[in-house]
Order: structure tokens, then sequence, then C-alpha cells
């Protein structure tokens, strides 16, 4: 993003974990200076398609991000309910950019069910999943990304580990920066075919937050609205990175049901995401 290098430019790269040996011009050059110069720089790319890094919103907890990612998330959440047992639930996604707007993932859950004073542990339903970027506006402000995920029946339906089906999961997800709040979107359908639910479910999950700083490294504060069908609950939700040119991040959040809450349970839920390409820390 255009606020990293502008940060480094003016304070040197140790301020975003990276070489000590990149030197600050701060006192040299004003914040106008430095955007022009930033504005220059970027004049040099001759492929218009790439998405603008401005464009790499903070990923939410549950709304699928629009802009194209290298990452690794491993996705925790804890359900307490009504009868006093303990769900688990761990997913690991490995995300990978193709091409200049295109992004594939793969997705496999762990989970650990209570029913009762009985527990069932194992792999859930696996995830491939693909998008695409489909416009960015010329002030990069705004994305919008088509995408198309897939669910195997893998889990074991008797252990309540699996849902039996396979479903088809096409969707939609958006970004916009509106001066310092970053809101973002994501409307998907939830097509079940060839097993013995055909129920069609509508999810849509809508992300307000906000950085709190310029550094890689920044708290990042928000909320969501997260609903499937009938069922509506909030999560509001912090995040950090935890190095400084932050490619290793975490958040933390708990969802809340609203509506239909007897369908739905407390959860803490969260992340930890690794930018595998971006560097974890600097040389000297």
């Amino acid at each position: 993003p255009d606020a990293d290098w502008e940060l480094v430019i003016a304070h040197g790269g140790p301020i975003a974990g990276l070489s000590s040996q990149m030197p600050g011009y701060g006192d040299s050059l004003s914040p106008e200076q430095i955007q022009a110069l930033v504005g220059y720089v970027r004049s040099f790319c001759d492929e218009p398609d790439w998405p603008m890094g401005n464009l790499n919103f903070s990923r939410p907890i549950f709304t699928e991000k629009a802009f194209p990612e290298n990452e690794v998330v491993i996705v925790p959440s804890v359900s307490h309910k009504a009868d006093g047992g303990t769900d688990l639930r761990l997913r690991t996604v490995y995300e990978r950019r193709i091409g200049r707007r295109g992004h594939a993932e793969i997705g496999i859950p762990v989970q650990s069910l209570a029913e009762g004073s009985r527990r069932s542990s194992g792999f859930g339903d696996f995830t491939v999943a693909g998008k695409y970027v489909l416009h960015t506006n010329e002030a990069s402000t705004r994305i919008l990304s088509g995408g198309l995920e897939v669910k195997f029946p893998t889990g074991s339906e008797l252990s309540g580990l699996g849902g039996g089906d396979t479903v088809f999961e096409p969707y939609l997800s958006s970004g916009i920066s509106v001066r310092d709040l970053i809101i973002q979107g994501q409307v998907k359908l939830e097509l079940p075919v060839g097993g013995a639910s055909d129920e069609m479910e509508f999810v849509y999950n809508l992300y307000g937050g906000k950085d709190l700083s310029g550094l890689p490294s920044t708290w990042t504060v928000g909320a969501e609205l997260n609903g499937v069908s009938d069922r509506l609950a909030i999560t509001p939700q912090i995040r950090k990175g935890i190095t400084r040119t932050g490619a290793i991040a975490i958040a933390l959040g708990v969802r809340i049901p609203i509506l239909n809450r007897q369908r739905q349970h407390v959860q803490g839920v969260g992340y930890l995401i690794w930018e595998y390409l971006d560097p974890i820390r600097a040389a000297p």
C-alpha cells in the first residue's frame, strides 16, 4: 500500500520492519513530496491489470476479502452450547494468488463436537475455492471479486462432523475505503447437490473497521454482521500485526447471536494469518 511506502520514505526501513540501510527522508521531504515520489514510482508499472495494494484491506474474521492473497490462515472457534457442551473447530486455509487477478485456496477443518455425554472428533468437510477480481476503480478505493467455493462431504455425517452433501457456494466480495473507514461485504449462496438435503441458504456478511495507525503492524478495530438465511449475529473484533512487517497477524472476536438465538451459540472466534511471501523480519 502507498501508506507503507510513504512511512518508509519518511522514517526509514526499521519503522516497517525493513532494513536499517533504508534511510528516512522525513526531514528533507514534505508529506506532499513523499506522496508525489510514491506516485512517480507507481508510474513505472505498465501492467494496469494488477490491483493496487491500497485495496488490500485488513482481513475480517468471516467476510471473504475481495483482494487475492498468498496466505496461510488458521481459524479457530469455540462454541458453548445450551446443554453445557463445548464445540471446538480449527480450520486451516492455504491461499495462493494466480496471475494478476486470480486466487485459489484449499481449506481443511478439524473439529471436536460435543453431543450430550459423547464427543466426536475428526476432519470436517474439505473445501476448494477460487476467486477473480472483476473490478477496481482508478482511485483504488473500491474492489469487487467473484468466486466459487466447493465443499466436499469428507467429514462423517453420522458423527456430525460433515454435512453429507457436496455444496457449491458462488459468491461476490467487495471492499471500499471511505476516508479512514474500511467497509467489506460478501453475499453467497450455498447450493447442496446430490445428497440428503437440497435446501439452499443465503449467506451475507458486512464488515466495518478502522486501522488505528499507518503502520503495517497496526491495531485494527471493527465489527461484522453475519447472516445465514433467517439467522443473524454480530462479531466485534480486533486485529494486530505481531511482526513489524505485518506478515504475521492475529485477530480475536466474539460472535453474538441477534436473531434466531435458539439456533445459534455465542462463539469465540479469531485467526492467525501468515502472508508467506512477505518478509517476517529484514536483514540488518
